[in-house]
């Protein structure tokens, strides 16, 4: 596509104030839209809330439908939160003072605004861009204001987005048939096994020390003589994800020869985190010999179960379902916006335990769900790819 390429301040309205002329009366309704509410992943508003207009009119972000929200501060904006805003209560929302606001002009459509914003390599050039102390980078005005955008034609634009559109839309889909696939999982536990929560007298029950080894990982930063040191792949909490394991960065860390032994991560372990947010608590991924050589730190748990009674394919279900939530999030410790749980705490975990003929029928029924994941998984994958390559195409970079 060959088109003249503006100034992106040129072409839109960058953090626009709300009209005086607005005719909003103080107990009138407006959509509320926190960051939360905006998903990286499907680029839309998800979770608007319906609030008062006397309860946001100050220290808010104002917009209205057709306008783009962008995320500004780290690592929100890196996650690619942006959104166009459609369907607000009385066309009119408040939200966050972490995104910027761009209302197109004339010359370019929403659409064609929310998709240039949309790629990565723009988030790139954004972060490239930042201002700011560490943790709290934002992406400054003046990149929006001075970023270069393709402007065709109207029609030709429309055109374009018609296509983005549809690859998003697959993309979309993609996902919903992943999210369905892992659905399986949680299902097949009820059924087979019921909810521990509500029949506590379904199997006999163990602390998870009686069926398991609970070990401990390294803590990073220690100091060590280069003579007894060797440095290998750990997973940290970052890697451990709800049901499966999150290997797109996977750091080093030096550790004593004497505890390699100790700290392998062997087939068959399941990984537990310490917590942090309290939805990564007692988070659990089962390890398949993703890597041949790596340990854990400190903050990740490593369960070896015993083989001739507990599997850790039914370990780890129970530990992601409600009963298990239920119990680490009772007994973490707490603070502001933090939980975590110790390594006596997880040992003490009670473990409802069937037959192991039941937990192995189990197990095999995962593995058949797992390989459909799996493929879901790299389907998704490749239309998100299909999808980044169609706007770079579009946008020309």
């Amino acid at each position: 596509m060959t088109a003249q390429a503006q100034r992106l301040g040129d072409v839109c309205e960058i953090n626009p104030r709300l009209p005086r002329d607005h005719h909003l009366q103080d107990d009138g309704e407006v959509s509320f839209v926190p960051m939360a509410a905006v998903s990286e992943i499907s680029g839309t508003i998800e979770s608007a809330a319906t609030r008062r207009y006397a309860a946001v009119k100050k220290g808010y972000t104002a917009f209205c439908d057709g306008d783009v929200l962008f995320a500004k501060i780290t690592p929100c904006m890196e996650n690619g939160k942006a959104a166009l805003a459609s369907g607000l209560v009385g066309g009119r929302g408040f939200g966050s003072t972490e995104f910027h606001v761009l209302r197109a002009r004339e010359a370019v459509l929403p659409e064609w605004l929310y998709y240039f914003v949309r790629r990565e390599s723009f988030r790139q050039d954004a972060k490239r861009n930042f201002t700011g102390t560490a943790g709290q980078q934002r992406v400054p005005t003046s990149f929006l204001q001075n970023a270069l955008i393709p402007v065709p034609p109207i029609d030709e634009q429309r055109r374009i987005v018609d296509l983005l559109s549809r690859a998003e839309g697959i993309v979309r889909l993609r996902r919903e048939a992943q999210q369905k696939a892992a659905e399986l999982i949680p299902a097949i536990f009820i059924d087979m096994f019921g909810d521990p929560a509500t029949n506590p007298d379904a199997w006999p029950r163990h602390p998870l020390s009686a069926l398991a080894e609970v070990i401990s990982g390294v803590a990073k930063g220690r100091k060590l003589e280069p003579a007894e040191a060797v440095e290998l792949p750990y997973m940290r909490v970052a890697n451990v994800k709800d049901g499966y394991l999150d290997l797109t960065e996977v750091k080093t860390i030096e550790i004593k020869r004497s505890e390699v032994e100790k700290l392998l991560i062997r087939p068959g372990d399941l990984l537990m985190t310490e917590g942090g947010d309290p939805d990564k608590l007692g988070r659990a991924a089962l390890w398949n010999g993703e890597l041949e050589a790596c340990v854990h730190q400190n903050h990740v748990f490593k369960v070896r179960s015993d083989d001739a009674r507990l599997s850790p394919a039914y370990l780890r279900a129970l530990a992601g379902s409600p009963y298990g939530k239920a119990y680490f999030l009772s007994v973490a410790k707490k603070t502001t916006g933090i939980a975590s749980i110790n390594k006596t705490q997880l040992s003490a975990f009670p473990v409802p335990l069937p037959p192991l003929p039941l937990q192995r029928t189990f197990e095999r029924r995962v593995m058949a769900v797992e390989s459909i994941l799996s493929q879901q998984v790299d389907a998704a994958e490749k239309a998100k790819a299909s999808f980044q390559s169609l706007l770079s195409r579009a946008f020309g970079a």
